[in-house]
């Protein structure tokens, strides 16, 4: 299918072609081309679109109007922030009342499409909507309720001035009209303005920004969560702004001084009318039409139309997201070949992010009450309590999640996940980290065990691991002759997991060593960890000593192949041993990891405070779904856990079907042009 647009700007639209189902966009077309053309398209009711209306007119080609759909964003699209939905209408455009639109029609319709089903998807939506404070434009800060007035509180919503809403919502925009009537309908409440998102951000100018009014009236100029500046107010006014909506969710009796899509069917007190609107309509049913009929959703990870559950998920992760991110961040102990690839977990819009050596430095770069500091790992610097006096906030230790990537971090492959922790670090047992603290306290619901069971199961059916770097290769195992096969991962040796979490078995030859002497008549595979492989990192076991305590070293392969040949693994605190207990495999640790003290592994040291017995899913969600962030590069949007996993494997396949085996390989030559690279990123991003 394919479709013809007369703007530039339109033609770029990000995921055009998913929203609408083409194969193919052509700008300005010449008339020859018309008979391969399937559909035309313009923007709204622009004056730009005529040219486009006019070519489908002379060829006698459907054309169809695009808007943005009613939940759009985190941030403003002026600001560059992509859109997930738009609307395609083939008889106006829903903003536009002098004419109807297909919105418009549906709800005029006998309401046949309306089903229990229908009704059950609305009311799902609307309840994860106001629970999450979600509506068109999202990230604002919540609005501060604690000096609000009391007695009645009214709202009226400021537009800007000269948008086509107002123009063809049929809408009263003299604003002594629309607050006079606020002020004598509402004699003893306190009015409040909110200005418009666009207007708070300097793009474009509101109706009521320039005006002075009397001491009733309060001006909201902040940027603020439409869902909870609605919260506090009793009444609603409005000209046409989809705030009024907002406001009908919640439960407030609204007044609209234009004709915006919700009003003329009962559920607003309209000051102009629309003849043409003449069937009651509930507020669910508005809200099908409009948010789930009229609307088409795209989810910017996976590049597809998806529905309204999904892209409301996916816009309450970026909403949660831009919270966490607010504040400003100053970030010690990340190396510039780094910076670029921690950079995207820790923005938002609204901050800025420093990367700093010294605690002096960051003082003097001007860190303040409220800031955020970021350490990588345990890299405290000195000093570190002199800033936490003047943030007031805990720091977050930062460290890769525990599916990455695939290659080695050490390798310079950006990662995947990332976790955030105020607490400690999940590999220091020396004090609770907020993975530990999740795992000992959360209250696991059945629909977030069932995802952890689901990502569990797809993780073992698709054979992946934290790094995915190493071929998938058969062993032979002929000579361990029925003997019990137990798998000893090697670590890192100099690694903080090691170093914090382990006492006397610290090395990859003591680990041996005591597998050896606790279970004498087992086959012992030893993996060297691909880090030590790859030359990148310290812990090598001279293969002579080695084979003292084990029957075979393995490696350049597959953790989930060597998963799929063993009885057991033994292991100091590698996250292999969690990899196994997803294979429902007996471990045994000999350290003390994350995943250690639950009563799903058979351990040599104790962690007292780990007091509660837990399942195998509420490990992994506690480990996988609620402690990491995940991050998706290609959208550059942060994702979930199955996002990940979806792009791993992607990623992997391709690699594989480019490369084969050799794809994984990466020479010094490679690595030092890598971290050259990261290097130059980091400086041309500010990072």
């Amino acid at each position: 299918m394919r479709l013809a647009v007369f703007s530039a700007k339109l033609a770029q639209l990000p995921y055009l072609k998913a929203f609408l189902g083409v194969d193919e966009i052509l700008l300005n077309p010449a008339a020859n081309k018309a008979e391969t053309i399937d559909l035309v398209a313009g923007w709204g009711a622009k004056a730009n679109t005529a040219r486009a209306r006019r070519f489908a007119e002379r060829h006698q080609l459907p054309y169809v109007s695009l808007e943005d759909g009613f939940l759009r964003s985190v941030g403003l699209g002026r600001k560059g922030a992509v859109g997930i939905s738009l609307i395609l209408d083939r008889a106006g455009v829903y903003y536009d009342a002098t004419r109807p639109s297909d919105l418009e029609n549906l709800l005029n319709g006998d309401g046949d499409w309306f089903t229990p089903e229908k009704g059950e998807l609305a009311r799902q939506a609307i309840e994860f909507m106001l629970a999450n404070k979600l509506s068109k434009y999202n990230g604002g800060a919540d609005f501060p309720t604690d000096d609000l007035p009391e007695g009645q509180r009214v709202l009226i919503v400021d537009q800007v001035a000269g948008d086509a809403s107002l123009t063809l919502g049929l809408a009263e925009t003299r604003l002594t009209t629309i607050l006079d009537a606020a002020i004598a309908e509402n004699p003893d409440a306190t009015i409040f303005v909110k200005l418009h998102p666009e207007t708070v951000a300097g793009c474009r100018r509101g109706l009521f920004s320039e005006q002075q009014y009397n001491k009733r009236v309060r001006f909201i100029t902040g940027d603020f969560n439409p869902q909870s500046v609605i919260e506090p107010m009793d009444k609603v006014y409005v000209a046409t702004s989809q705030m009024g909506f907002d406001a009908l969710l919640q439960g407030k009796e609204v007044v609209c001084f234009g004709m915006p899509f919700y009003a003329g069917w009962g559920l607003t007190d309209d000051r102009v009318a629309c003849s043409r609107r003449t069937p009651r309509r509930g507020i669910e049913e508005v809200f099908a039409a409009a948010f789930i009929e009229y609307t088409r959703y795209v989810n910017p990870v996976t590049g597809k139309r998806c529905g309204i559950m999904e892209a409301l998920r996916h816009l309450d992760l970026q909403t949660r997201m831009e919270q966490l991110n607010r504040a400003n961040v100053y970030c010690f102990g990340i190396r510039h070949w780094t910076r670029v690839n921690v950079k995207p977990f820790l923005q938002s819009s609204r901050n800025k992010i420093r990367f700093v050596k010294t605690v002096a430095e960051a003082r003097k770069a001007g860190i303040r009450k409220g800031d955020q500091v970021v350490i990588w790992g345990t890299r405290r610097p000195k000093g570190l309590d002199q800033l936490l006096q003047i943030t007031q906030n805990p720091p977050l230790a930062m460290e890769d999640g525990f599916l990455r990537s695939v290659g080695l971090g050490s390798d310079f492959v950006r990662p995947s996940s990332l976790v955030l922790d105020p607490n400690g670090i999940y590999f220091d047992p020396a004090r609770p980290s907020l993975l530990e603290n999740l795992l000992n306290a959360s209250r696991f619901p059945e629909s977030l065990l069932n995802k952890a069971g689901r990502v569990r199961r797809k993780i073992i059916a698709s054979r992946l691991t934290k790094y995915n770097n190493e071929p998938e290769q058969l062993i032979d195992l002929s000579a361990a002759a029925g003997r019990p096969i137990i798998l000893a991962p090697g670590q890192v040796e100099d690694d903080a997991s090691v170093r914090l979490g382990c006492q006397d078995v610290n090395t990859n030859l003591k680990l041996l060593q005591a597998i050896r002497e606790n279970r004498p008549d087992a086959y012992i595979i030893f993996k060297p960890h691909p880090d030590v492989v790859s030359g990148n990192r310290n812990g090598k076991v001279r293969l002579g000593d080695a084979l003292k305590y084990c029957d075979a070293v393995i490696d350049n392969v597959s953790i989930a192949t060597c998963l799929d040949a063993v009885d057991e693994v033994h292991t100091m605190t590698s996250l292999v041993g969690f990899e196994a207990l997803m294979r429902k495999l007996p471990v045994t640790t000999y350290g003390l990891p994350f995943y250690a003290g639950w009563g799903l592994t058979e351990d040599r040291l104790e962690i007292p405070r780990r007091d509660r017995q837990l399942t195998l899913d509420e490990l992994v969600a506690g480990a996988l779904l609620l402690y990491p962030r995940y991050y998706d590069w290609d959208s550059g949007a942060f994702t979930d856990c199955e996002g990940v996993i979806d792009k791993l494997i992607e990623s992997r396949n391709k690699l594989l079907t480019e490369g084969q085996d050799s794809a994984f390989e990466v020479t010094y030559l490679e690595r030092q042009l890598r971290k050259l690279g990261k290097i130059v990123q980091g400086v041309l991003h500010g990072a």
